[in-house]
């Protein structure tokens, strides 16, 4: 990226140079990295990269920049669910580089030989009855997988899209163990598990997942536009045979995102902030950035609208047009979750509870959600002050 952005803009970035720095292996990694620099008020990096439901955390205690005048020049050229994560509380805090649609991923081999249309498969029941369907043909094989302890994203893509929040602003209050969104993802969760479609064992991320999307124990996942690389990585000898589609409802969402996406946030503190907004916002932003950036990355979704119609995104190399033709669907239904300041600790408390919850007995997750209520309301208090 770096490199590109200097060749074609000489004049203007002779003597500068990129350090590119890991903030380790993980999100929770790189945030605790950002916020130790921040407090001790040494080493300050000049742009960070935050997934968008970390931002309102820095966004509260003033650590980031305000970038306005660099980015709204450029926010014509972008997508609209682009220019929902350049800003945060009315502030324009964040040059995006990728929005996480939700997207279903399907073996498209398997579901033909099982006689299943993904487009008909609308509602959490369709969801289950087409994994019965697969199973009937393939047994052994699961539709998605939900382990005791979801990854976060896996549930939070369904608050996401069906209404939830953890909190209200005025009265400022935690509010999870009343919504009735987190609720219905709760039970969600515990209903798929307990229905025999979803496989309850296999954990994202794990060499078991990784093998299951291969050898099709997996014969397909509910997941983000992120995931395609991890895919072909895992996959390759799968080429052409794994495809896209829309999400159906599941828990209640219609639509929704993952985390809303990946944005770069430039720190109030950074000494070359105008570097820095250059940078990415001709790298990002604009056609002829963007345009660069993709000839070097083909399996990228430019945020650029002139760009959804290059032929290496209308026709990806291992997922063929289906990529973009969900993608672009399911742009209609973007939505990004209502985000507050302690969204890490809000997270934490409820994966636990969930965790809890679909290893008891019990079918309603009221209680678990009551203790997180809680947990929350002493350690939190109000999300919006902190």
């Amino acid at each position: 990226m770096w490199g590109t952005y200097t060749a074609a803009n000489p004049s203007t970035t002779k003597g500068q140079s990129l350090n590119v720095v890991s903030g380790g292996g993980s999100d929770t990694d790189s945030v605790s990295k950002f916020r130790l620099e921040l407090s001790s008020g040494k080493n300050i990096p000049d742009i960070t990269e935050l997934n968008y439901d970390e931002v309102p955390e820095f966004v509260n205690s003033g650590a980031l920049a305000d970038i306005s005048a660099a980015v709204t020049p450029d926010l014509g050229n972008v997508t609209t669910a682009a220019k929902t994560l350049t800003s945060y509380d009315g502030q324009t805090v964040a040059v995006p580089i990728q929005v996480n649609e939700k997207l279903w991923f399907y073996r498209a081999d398997l579901f033909a030989k099982a006689g299943i249309d993904p487009a008909q498969v609308k509602t959490q029941a369709d969801f289950v009855a087409a994994g019965k369907k697969l199973q009937a043909v393939e047994p052994g094989s699961y539709i998605w997988n939900l382990p005791a302890s979801p990854a976060p994203y896996q549930w939070g893509m369904v608050v996401s899209g069906n209404g939830a929040s953890y909190s209200t602003k005025s009265p400022c209050a935690i509010t999870v163990g009343s919504d009735p969104g987190t609720a219905q993802a709760f039970q969600a969760m515990k209903d798929l598990r307990n229905s025999g479609a979803v496989s309850t064992s296999i954990g994202d991320f794990t060499p078991q997942w990784q093998s299951a999307l291969a050898n099709g124990t997996l014969a397909s996942t509910l997941s983000a536009s992120w995931l395609p690389t991890f895919i072909e990585q895992y996959a390759p000898a799968l080429k052409g045979k794994w495809a896209v589609a829309q999400w159906p409802e599941i828990g209640g969402a219609v639509g929704g995102s993952e985390a809303g996406g990946a944005v770069f946030v430039i720190p109030a503190a950074s000494p070359h902030k105008a570097q820095a907004l250059a940078f990415l916002t001709k790298t990002l932003m604009t056609a002829s950035g963007a345009s660069a950036y993709l000839q070097k990355n083909t399996a990228y979704i430019p945020n650029v609208t002139s760009l959804l119609q290059s032929p290496s995104v209308q026709d990806n190399s291992y997922f063929g047009p289906s990529l973009i033709k969900a993608y672009l669907a399911a742009s209609s239904t973007y939505k990004v979750f209502p985000y507050d300041a302690s969204n890490s600790a809000e997270t934490t408390a409820l994966g636990d509870q969930l965790a809890n919850y679909l290893n008891s007995p019990a079918t309603s997750p009221s209680s678990f959600l009551q203790t997180a209520q809680s947990q929350l309301a002493s350690q939190v208090g109000c999300p919006y002050s902190q």
